[in-house]
């Protein structure tokens, strides 16, 4: 489309165009500047008018060119998420009349759902994968584990402590009134923190 004037009649133009189009339609890539400027001009237009059939008038054409450019941002917007939707799938959809405004808009959309499918659905299965070797290692472990607790201090935890990544590098989510052996490290750090204290251990208290 040739650069036309924003015009009242224009806008009404690319709305038709719009509207049929599955397409997004061919607009200038200072559309959206101009349109600003256009409705910024009827505004003052309407300031310096004296004549109240000229504001009645004026008032008509800034409500109507609103609703216009309104109608066929929201149109293009559709396009454009639809667009992003394609692409993010895999496919080529035609994005030869985002203007720059537009193309800011459609790159943010495919990042943003690119980030999610490979955190939703790429990286998910490996996730998944990563857990399960660690808990066969784990049972592999257990007797091991087991023996060493005697070694270790045993604490009261005093307050609930969000989840953590302890120097075992195992995740621990203590509640307050548990009881558990940790490593003299890991003791220090809680006690410093004033979550748990040291206790006998459980066998000398019978």
């Amino acid at each position: 489309m040739e650069k036309e004037e924003i015009s009242y009649r224009n806008l009404r133009k690319i709305q038709q165009i719009e509207k049929n189009s599955p397409q997004l339609a061919n607009i200038d890539s200072s559309f959206y500047h101009e349109l600003s400027k256009y409705e910024k001009n009827l505004e003052s237009r309407l300031e310096k008018e004296g004549s109240s059939q000229k504001e009645t008038l004026l008032k008509d054409e800034i409500k109507n060119t609103k609703k216009i450019a309104i109608s066929i941002y929201e149109m293009r917007e559709k396009k454009i998420v639809t667009a992003a939707i394609s692409k993010a799938r895999g496919g080529s959809p035609d994005l030869k009349f985002l203007v720059p405004e537009e193309q800011k808009l459609f790159d943010s959309l495919l990042n943003l759902m690119m980030q999610s499918r490979q955190e939703f659905l790429d990286n998910k299965p490996k996730k998944e994968e990563k857990l399960e070797t660690k808990s066969v290692e784990s049972e592999q472990k257990e007797h091991e584990r087991e023996n060493q607790e005697n070694t270790k201090p045993m604490l009261m935890i005093t307050k609930n402590i969000p989840e953590f990544v302890g120097t075992d590098t195992k995740k621990y989510n203590l509640r307050k009134g548990d009881i558990i052996s940790l490593s003299q490290d890991m003791e220090e750090m809680l006690s410093k923190r004033g979550v748990a204290k040291k206790i006998e251990k459980l066998q000398n208290q019978k």
